[in-house]
């Protein structure tokens, strides 16, 4: 009997183990993982003129067009907060080349006025002039049909989208640029292209009411792959604390290379369990 008792609590112990280990090294939270052409031609050549390719933007939402709109670069990261954050600050770095081609720049860039951005929008979304004010008899003189899309027109509802449509364009964006060695780039490079490859969602999503979402980007080859993820958990979490931090003391003025070249060789070790 008692070596029946044994083996059951030893059992459970191991599969608490098990259990334990798929969690700590899992992805997880909701995502979308994505391969297109990092460019997308415009046409051929007709009558003498060549058109031109241009990069695919397609999938980048407005928080990244806003801050790496123009390509994409080898390496991107954009972290989107939700409301509940304080400071909620929407921020991001890619790796690029400078003007020379010469040597890579990690270039971080933040909205410095999130604030007072979201008082204008809500303020705009808000003005009378965008409501369909109308006496009360010439309602009740309208058609039921015509009455429900007025209500529509001044609803919540319309008011938090314009809230959102408006959002972007009192945004402020701050930009900060620090020289970075080939060698802490390619690292850097080659760990964004591992992990967006080796995502693998774990389990049934979880229900998340709220919460920040994070996109990693990089290019390989003609490809650009994309990973958005909304409440990253396990592997992706790791990822993107990562990636924030750099932000973080990127904005204190104390980002060191040396550091980061070492946190990153730790994060691929864990990541690779």
């Amino acid at each position: 009997m008692k070596k029946i008792v044994v083996i059951i609590f030893l059992l459970g112990f191991f599969i608490q183990f098990v259990f334990s280990q798929n969690e700590d090294h899992a992805d997880g939270g909701h995502f979308l993982k994505r391969i297109e052409y990092n460019l997308i031609a415009r046409g051929g050549k007709a009558n003498n003129i060549t058109f031109i390719d241009r990069y695919n933007l397609l999938d980048k939402g407005d928080m990244e067009k806003l801050f790496f709109g123009d390509f994409n670069a080898p390496v991107e990261f954009v972290f989107d907060p939700s409301s509940e954050y304080d400071p909620c600050i929407p921020s991001g770095f890619r790796m690029v080349k400078d003007s020379l081609s010469k040597s890579f720049i990690l270039e971080v860039k933040y909205i410095s006025n999130y604030d007072e951005a979201s008082k204008e929008a809500d303020k705009e979304a808000r003005d009378p002039r965008h409501m369909i004010d109308l006496p009360a008899e010439v309602l009740d003189a309208l058609p039921g049909s015509v009455s429900n899309l007025i209500w529509d027109h001044n609803s919540n509802k319309n008011i938090v989208k314009r809230y959102f449509e408006e959002l972007p364009k009192h945004f402020q964006v701050e930009s900060l640029s620090f020289p970075i060695s080939d060698r802490f780039a390619e690292k850097l490079y080659g760990k964004t292209v591992s992990f967006i490859d080796r995502f693998k969602a774990k389990g049934v999503p979880p229900t998340i009411l709220d919460g920040y979402s994070v996109t990693f980007r990089t290019v390989v080859d003609d490809e650009v792959w994309s990973l958005d993820v909304h409440e990253p958990q396990g592997n992706a979490l790791k990822m993107a604390d990562f990636c924030r931090q750099i932000i973080t003391d990127a904005k204190a003025n104390t980002f060191e290379e040396s550091k980061y070249a070492v946190d990153l060789e730790i994060l691929s070790r864990k990541l690779e369990k």
